[in-house]
């Protein structure tokens, strides 16, 4: 019984004691240096601020209700991205394309229209010169709603391809 005693109390000491961590600190008030080489102190690296001004410009795909083909009014926007993500500074990032729904239908059937409306814009700009390993495709269903809201306009918005630059 001693034993026992004696062996509990060392388990929970070192279980205490021995799985201790520091934070590191980091001091955040000097410029930081991002991996071109370039020193900023606002927070942001120059590789950041580029990947933030294409992301901005890219234009969202919008769909149709319970649809995944490209509208002739989206066509445009396809052409435009294609032509933002084959310029020479986006040349060396890879583009991710977020496939989105509306709230109606279940979120099995949401999650495969958002990758056929996904893989739909990846085709388009494939079409247009991109190179398909630089492209990758994710369906977020109905779980990213830009607009929460119900009614038509709302429902609207949320059927969607979204464009997010990675380095």
């Amino acid at each position: 019984m001693g034993k026992l005693a004696l062996t509990s109390l060392a388990v929970a000491v070192l279980v205490l004691t021995g799985c201790s961590q520091k934070s590191p600190e980091v001091d955040m008030t000097k410029g930081t240096s991002d991996t071109k080489g370039a020193s900023t102190n606002d927070g942001m690296s120059a590789l950041q601020k580029l990947i933030a001004s294409l992301e901005a410009n890219s234009k969202t795909i919008y769909f149709d209700f319970d649809k995944y083909t490209v509208r002739k009014d989206q066509q445009a926007n396809i052409d435009a991205n294609a032509a933002l993500f084959n310029s020479a500074e986006a040349k060396s990032f890879s583009i991710k394309v977020e496939g989105n729904c509306d709230e109606f239908g279940t979120d099995e059937y949401n999650y495969a229209l958002g990758l056929k409306r996904a893989k739909s814009v990846k085709d388009g700009l494939v079409a247009k010169g991109m190179v398909a390993d630089r492209v990758t495709v994710v369906s977020y269903g109905e779980s990213n709603p830009a607009c929460t809201e119900h009614n038509k306009d709302c429902w609207s918005k949320n059927r969607r391809a979204e464009f997010k630059v990675l380095p």
